[in-house]
């Protein structure tokens, strides 16, 4: 979750300095001694620039999941995203995702949550 939310931020922080920079850097209200309006200025936009970062990840990234787990064949970890990136769907409830060490192709399920191996098919 943390790194879903970390370009939201960047772009929040960028529109705050963006701000500050327009009005002369003097976003801060109250004239308060110097090492305190510092501090007050960033208690009171720290919350803001958080809950903005939030609304715009969750604007553009909605119902994710993400599922960590290990290779069924050599226990390396490997990753898959179920959700929605701006109306584009990740395409229904499993994921078919190969091993990055021993090309195994495996199977996520997000509704139970379990990594499989396909069964092999008989041709």
């Amino acid at each position: 979750m943390f790194l879903l939310n970390v370009p939201a931020t960047t772009v929040a922080l960028g529109l705050f300095f963006f701000i500050d920079e327009l009005t002369g850097f003097e976003i801060n209200v109250f004239q308060l001694p110097e090492p305190f309006g510092f501090i007050f200025t960033w208690f009171a936009a720290l919350p803001l620039i958080l809950f903005l970062a939030q609304s715009l990840t969750k604007a553009i990234v909605q119902d994710f999941l993400i599922l960590k787990g290990p290779c069924p064949n050599c226990g390396t970890e490997n990753l898959s995203f179920f959700g929605t990136i701006l109306s584009v769907s990740s395409g229904g409830t499993t994921n078919k995702v190969k091993c990055a060490n021993c090309s195994a192709e495996l199977e996520y399920d997000s509704k139970s949550r379990v990594i499989t191996l396909p069964e092999a098919s008989n041709a």
